[in-house]
Parts: structure tokens; C-alpha cells; sequence
């Protein structure tokens, strides 16, 4: 059986799951708080599709929006005010996986002086691409390349996860579980990439300790 990793997210092939919204009992949203901003700069390699570097960005950034975080992209030397994240896609897969280990897709390098950069692996999301598409017809080349954005996306959803909520750990469900189908990651119609409703309380308790407004 084919595992995929993202930063400690394991992709196992499993069955499709779908996922909801999540509610309070007493039916209101968890996801009302204001909007905030985060800054990200996005470096990406020479072989990324334009079609995948595309769905990358509005990926990750319609998955945080639901959350109250608007992704501020910045190019060139751009700056603003607040956090700025790096974003890095590299050809090469991330690190190198010992035996029978899962293959790496992504992962959050933090360095002592509170800098972050996310890393997403294009061979590694090409690997979930083509685990989840196995038993299906084949993508004709323009939908392969989006659903290869999707998948970077979302593994870089992930990592902004673990660095607004400055923790490794992970959740039972939702974007920050550990365990996700690869079909499942790249399925344009799943909607399960939201966080739960635990997670949802931790961001909102770390907001003031985050520096993204």
C-alpha cells in the first residue's frame, strides 16, 4: 500500500472520505472571527505548470479564508506590514524516505529566529497525482496539471497550519488530521480540507500571539 507524507501528514490510500462543515450546538459558526492577513512569498521551480502554480495559490487560499485568514501573496520585492511566510516547491522530494517509509510531500523548517518557510515536493505531489488516478482512465494533461495544484495546495494549507498554530501536532480530522486518502487529496470535490472544530478553538485562542494582522 502506497503512504505519502506532508510535514507528519501521512497520505495512506484508503477509501474516499468526505468531510463538512463544521458547527457549534448551537449552530453557529466557529469560523466568524474577523479577517486577518498573512503574508506569503511564493518560490517556485521552473517545471511547475503555470495551470498548477495557479491552483496552488487559490487553493490555499480559499481553504484559509473559510477560516478567517486572507493569504496576501506578495511578489517581487514587494512588503508589507506583519508575518511573512516563505513558500518553497521544489522538483526534488523532501528528504529521503528510509525503507518502507512513507515518500515526504511537504514539510515547515523553522529557524530560531522565528522564520518559517513551508517546502512542498513537486515529485512527491506528482506521486498522490498518480497513486489516486491508478485505478481510474487517465487525466488528459491539462487536469493532471490542476489536480497537481490542488494537491500542493493543500499540503501547503497544511504547513500554514502548523506554523499560524505553532505546533507539529495533528488533528483527528479535518486539514490538520495525519491520515488522508491520496485519492481523497487530489479529488477537486472533496470537501473535507477545513479544520475541526478543536483546532478552529486553538487558532482563535493563538491569534493575539501571532503577529499577522
Amino acid at each position: 500500500m502506497a503512504r505519502f507524507r506532508v510535514a507528519g501528514l501521512w497520505l495512506v490510500v484508503a477509501a474516499f472520505v468526505m468531510g463538512g462543515i463544521d458547527w457549534t450546538p448551537d449552530g453557529g459558526s466557529l469560523r466568524a472571527a474577523p479577517s486577518i492577513a498573512l503574508n506569503l512569498r511564493l518560490t517556485a521551480a521552473d517545471n511547475l505548470p503555470p495551470t498548477s502554480k495557479r491552483v496552488l495559490v487559490s487553493e490555499a487560499a480559499a481553504i484559509w479564508k473559510q477560516e478567517g485568514i486572507r493569504l496576501q501573496w506578495l511578489s517581487g520585492a514587494e512588503s508589507r506590514e506583519g508575518a511573512t511566510l516563505r513558500v518553497l516547491v521544489m522538483p526534488r522530494t523532501v528528504g529521503a524516505p528510509a525503507d518502507g517509509e512513507p515518500w515526504p510531500v511537504g514539510e515547515l523548517l523553522r529557524f530560531e529566529d522565528s522564520r518559517a518557510i513551508a517546502i512542498a515536493s513537486i515529485a512527491g505531489a506528482l506521486r498522490v497525482v498518480d497513486e489516486s488516478q491508478r485505478l481510474q482512465l487517465l487525466d488528459a494533461p491539462m487536469l493532471r496539471e490542476y489536480r497537481l495544484g490542488l494537491v500542493l495546495g493543500r499540503a501547503v494549507a497544511h504547513e500554514i497550519g502548523h506554523f499560524l498554530l505553532r505546533t507539529n501536532a495533528h488533528s483527528d480530522s479535518g486539514l490538520m488530521r495525519a491520515n488522508i486518502g491520496a485519492r481523497e487529496f487530489a479529488d477537486p470535490h472533496a470537501d473535507s480540507f477545513q479544520l475541526d472544530d478543536a483546532t478552529q478553538r486553538q487558532l482563535n485562542s493563538s491569534r493575539a500571539q501571532v503577529e499577522i494582522r
